[in-house]
């Protein structure tokens, strides 16, 4: 029997406050810096980072009984409600042709920032935090632009919310997409059709405060309130749309397209993306 290995993700705030917590376990928060993410859904709760100032909105999404996701046709949902590849048939050519577009433009904006230290010195929040002993999974840091976060460009390629580096014990990490995010309440623009899904997570919310997930045992701190977090949108540098578009880190293209190393490829290690 095999098992897979589930790592901790670190969510990294502006005043260099950190919390370690299990990936589908986030119920989900919103503009974060992200560090080190699972394998496989898991359930677990514990404190992230929500996005900007704005009211929590009711849960958008809900599953009928007896269904496991949304349909392919959904544009904004929970993470863990989505499923993780859209449907590329359901595109129009129009639609299709904005995809490669954005993937494109997004490509060739953020390959000045391939050097993480470069990223570093232009506002990106790119700080690892030092592995337990024997961690050598692969993580994705989410380098946060606070600046980017706070803007009013949602979806603008040379200005990401986040850059997405996959990490691994002993390596330089290596950028392999970017991530878009908009103010909590907002939803985002969607020129792809049912390409460009966005994704959240239930959060509590206090005041303007940046969200938190539930506690262990699902209700929230006193004071605050349960919602839904901010909308973000991945997109990875794959070869093509379907991966690209991918809700959670898409591994097995990841290793197709040699966006991972073929040590971390083989060591199946694979972790879900947020």
């Amino acid at each position: 029997m095999s098992y897979t290995r589930v790592p901790r993700i670190e969510a990294v705030q502006s005043d260099g406050r950190r919390s370690n917590f299990h990936p589908m376990a986030l119920m989900p928060g919103t503009r974060l810096v992200l560090a080190s993410l699972a394998a496989a859904a898991v359930a677990g709760l514990a404190s992230v980072p929500s996005a900007m100032p704005g009211a929590p909105r009711s849960v958008l999404c809900t599953l009928k009984p007896g269904q496991r996701e949304l349909p392919p046709t959904t544009k904004h949902g929970l993470a863990h409600h989505l499923r993780q590849y859209p449907d590329v048939s359901l595109a129009t050519p129009k639609q299709r042709r904005a995809a490669a577009d954005l993937l494109r433009r997004a490509r060739e904006a953020s390959a000045r920032w391939r050097n993480i230290d470069v990223a570093a010195t232009r506002g990106f929040a790119t700080h690892l935090a030092a592995r337990a002993p024997g961690d050598d999974a692969v993580g994705y840091l989410h380098a946060e632009h606070r600046r980017n976060s706070a803007n009013s460009d949602d979806l603008d390629p040379a200005r990401p919310e986040s850059l997405i580096y996959a990490t691994e014990p002993g390596r330089k990490p290596r950028l392999v997409g970017v991530m878009f995010s908009v103010e909590r309440g907002v939803r985002g623009p969607t020129p792809a059709g049912p390409l460009t899904r966005w994704h959240s997570h239930i959060v509590c919310v206090k005041g303007i405060k940046r969200g938190l997930t539930p506690r262990p045992d699902g209700t929230c701190p006193v004071g605050a309130k349960k919602g839904q977090g901010s909308e973000m949108l991945h997109l990875w540098f794959t070869h093509e749309l379907r991966s690209a578009f991918a809700v959670h880190a898409p591994v097995p293209e990841l290793c197709r397209d040699g966006l991972r190393t073929k040590k971390a490829c083989r060591a199946g290690a694979h972790r879900s993306e947020m």
